[in-house]
C-alpha cells in the first residue's frame, strides 16, 4: 500500500516523460520546404538524412536549444508594484561544439568559402577560404533526440544564421580534442500567420 507521501506527490516519470541523452543536429538550405513529418528530415528506416538535409556529425558539450525574452512592465502612481507586463522581444538559438575537425565542419561553423582541391603543382591538397563575408548564410535547423522508449523528438527552427561568437582552434600537448563552438540564432518567419509558430515547432513521436 502506498504511503501518504507517495499519494501526495504526483508525478509520472515514464519513458515518455523522462528525457536525457545526446542529440543529433541537421541543417538544410533556406529554400528546402519546412518538414511536416519526421520522414521529411530522416529516412525512418535507416535514419539517413532525407534529400536536402545534412548531418553535422559528432558534437561535444551537448546541443542546446535556448529560448529567452525581454518584457516591459507598467506602473501607476497609486501602486508600489508593477501592475502588468508585456513581452517586447523573443529570442531562440541552437548551440553546440562540433567535434569533427573536417574542412566541411570548419566551413560551416566559420562561414568559410568554397572548398577546392589542388591538382598542381602538388596534388591532393584541399583549400578552404576564410575571409570577411558581407552577410550570413541562412539555414534551417533540426535538433533531434531519441528517448529511452525509441521515440524521436525534433526541434525545428525555420530560419537561423550564425551568431557572434569568438572561437579558437587550440593546438597543445595535453587536453581534450579540438572542437568548434557554434551558435545559430533563430529569426521569426513573418510569412507564418500563427505568431506562435514563427520560430518553428517541435515534432514528437507518440
Amino acid at each position: 500500500m502506498s504511503s501518504v507521501f507517495d499519494q501526495f506527490h504526483r508525478f509520472d516519470i515514464s519513458d515518455d516523460a523522462f528525457v536525457a541523452g545526446p542529440a543529433r543536429l541537421l541543417w538544410a538550405g533556406i529554400t528546402v520546404a519546412d518538414p511536416t513529418a519526421m520522414s521529411d528530415v530522416l529516412n525512418m528506416s535507416n535514419f539517413n538524412p532525407s534529400t536536402g538535409w545534412n548531418d553535422l556529425g559528432a558534437t561535444k558539450t551537448g546541443a542546446a536549444v535556448t529560448r529567452n525574452h525581454t518584457e516591459q512592465t507598467y506602473t501607476i502612481d497609486q501602486s508600489f508594484t508593477d501592475i502588468r507586463s508585456r513581452p517586447t522581444s523573443w529570442e531562440m538559438a541552437v548551440q553546440t561544439a562540433l567535434a569533427e575537425m573536417t574542412l566541411e565542419r570548419i566551413q560551416f561553423a566559420w562561414e568559410g568559402g568554397a572548398i577546392t582541391t589542388n591538382t598542381a603543382p602538388t596534388p591532393d591538397e584541399r583549400k578552404l577560404g576564410l575571409g570577411a563575408p558581407r552577410k550570413y548564410t541562412p539555414r534551417k535547423f533540426i535538433v533531434a533526440h531519441i528517448r529511452d522508449n525509441d521515440k524521436i523528438r525534433m526541434y525545428f527552427l525555420r530560419k537561423t544564421q550564425m551568431a557572434p561568437q569568438e572561437t579558437s582552434v587550440q593546438h597543445q600537448r595535453e587536453g581534450d580534442q579540438q572542437t568548434l563552438p557554434m551558435r545559430f540564432r533563430a529569426f521569426a518567419d513573418t510569412s507564418i500567420i500563427d505568431e506562435k509558430e514563427r520560430f518553428g515547432y517541435i515534432l514528437d513521436q507518440v
